[in-house]
């Protein structure tokens, strides 16, 4: 029994030693210290063409939503993702939750992106919408050491409530594809037994989306997509409350590699599930009004939903 229990635990130490090679993959490309060669070309942030002022605001006149200050002694994204790496999932849920109700997040995440648009409520009659997004999805660490965090849609939506903010539609996630300054081409790996589940390829995953982002002159705090699949809201919750909803990952002709799929069991995550917040609030026709009250609305609904029904429930809850 001793010599497996060894086994055991030289099998850990390995996997703790490769965690830990990635994650300084990580802080030397937010350094910018790495140099990864010549890679695959991806499209620009952004075209003289298309811009961005024309439908991105940086001023707002919504209240902000209620993130805490990031504590002066929290970990780096590099110590989180090592410290939960071998935690069972449900712990590892409560890490992720308590780091990011703290205020355990980069500062830039924290400068919301105003987006304006005109969408047509079930009647055909056109409105104008304003509304606040994260410029990327959540993230632990800091501004230098950080990572994108993949968690269940429970653990989300208790973020959501805590913050004022909400999660987002399909509609939104396709807008704010459109809308980007940055759009990466996905980049996905083979599914591998549950590796695709692991905080190694969480950590993997967000060293590569780094390394895009760096080759195509992106820089913190610019609206990014295409690289993660989103948590959403959807009437399919309410029709299946045990799953996630899930939608995106928009490939450079906008088009989304996933369609609106509830087929995942709630507990669920893997390394393209990417939590991206809006404020709960948003100015429609120029007045305040919240994102549940637009989507439980019969005729507003259509604005931010491309779904043939009104939501009864605009929120994942057990």
């Amino acid at each position: 029994m001793r010599v497996k229990s060894n086994k055991r635990k030289m099998r850990m130490d390995r996997k703790t030693v490769i965690l830990l090679l990635m994650l300084q993959i990580i802080g030397a490309i937010h350094s910018g210290a790495a140099d990864f060669g010549a890679g695959p070309t991806f499209r620009q942030p952004w075209s003289p063409k298309q811009p961005t002022e024309d439908f991105i605001r940086t001023d707002t006149i919504l209240p902000p939503m209620s993130i805490s200050d990031r504590p002066s002694h929290a970990e780096t994204g590099s110590i989180f993702m090592a410290r939960v790496a071998a935690l069972p999932l449900a712990e590892r849920e409560g890490e992720i939750y308590k780091a990011l109700a703290a205020g355990n997040m980069p500062d830039f995440l924290r400068r919301s992106v105003h987006l304006t648009a005109e969408f047509a409520d079930s009647t055909g009659a056109v409105h104008s919408l304003e509304y606040e997004v994260l410029p990327d999805y959540l993230a632990i660490g800091s501004d230098a050491d950080y990572c994108r965090i993949p968690m269940n849609p429970h653990t989300a939506q208790r973020l959501a409530t805590l913050f004022g903010a909400s999660l987002i539609t399909a509609k939104l996630s396709d807008h704010i594809y459109s809308s980007a300054e940055i759009r990466l081409e996905p980049f996905f790996y083979k599914p591998v037994g549950n590796a695709n589940e692991t905080v190694e390829k969480f950590v993997l995953h967000n060293a590569q989306i780094e390394q895009q982002k760096t080759e195509t002159g992106g820089m913190n705090g610019q609206l990014i997509a295409g690289i993660k699949k989103d948590v959403i809201l959807s009437e399919r919750i309410a029709q299946r409350p045990d799953r996630v909803v899930i939608y995106g990952w928009h490939k450079p002709d906008g088009q989304p590699i996933q369609p609106v799929y509830s087929g995942h069991i709630d507990w669920y995550v893997d390394y393209s599930h990417g939590i991206r917040l809006m404020n709960e609030q948003v100015l429609l026709d120029g007045k305040q009004i919240s994102v549940s009250g637009i989507l439980t609305d019969p005729i507003l609904y259509k604005v931010l939903s491309n779904e043939d029904r009104p939501m009864s429930i605009t929120s994942y809850s057990r």
